[in-house]
């Protein structure tokens, strides 16, 4: 657990503006997740902690096929997902993309922690 708080430590160290912790449980069904930033911000980065125990199964996220085709979040693991919030250098494509995450194993919940830099 040292060793996880500690590289949050760091990690907070390159939010200059926000830094949000969400707790949320995770279940079979993909699920759509929703900026918590509340200062306007853009998003720096996403990263997601899976805290759950050895008995809540896999957590996957990715679109909204994510409980097929999903990237999985092993337990313990702090899973740095690669998608920014904000519009891309040439202004056309925008970065931002929905993240849905679901339960790999029907019935059950997976703990899990959305840290947000902005």
């Amino acid at each position: 657990m040292a060793d996880e708080v500690a590289k949050l430590l760091r990690l907070q160290s390159n939010a200059d503006k926000e830094f949000k912790i969400t707790v949320r449980n995770s279940v079979g069904t993909p699920t759509k997740f929703t900026s918590q930033l509340t200062g306007g911000h853009t998003r720096k980065g996403l990263f997601i902690y899976n805290a759950s125990d050895d008995a809540s199964g896999e957590v996957v996220w990715g679109g909204s096929d994510c409980d097929t085709a999903g990237m999985p979040i092993p337990q313990g693991a702090l899973v740095e997902i690669p998608v920014l919030d904000s519009v891309a250098v040439d202004a056309v494509a925008s970065t931002s993309v929905d993240i849905y995450l679901a339960n790999t194993v029907s019935g059950e919940q997976c703990n899990l922690r959305i840290l947000e830099l902005a």
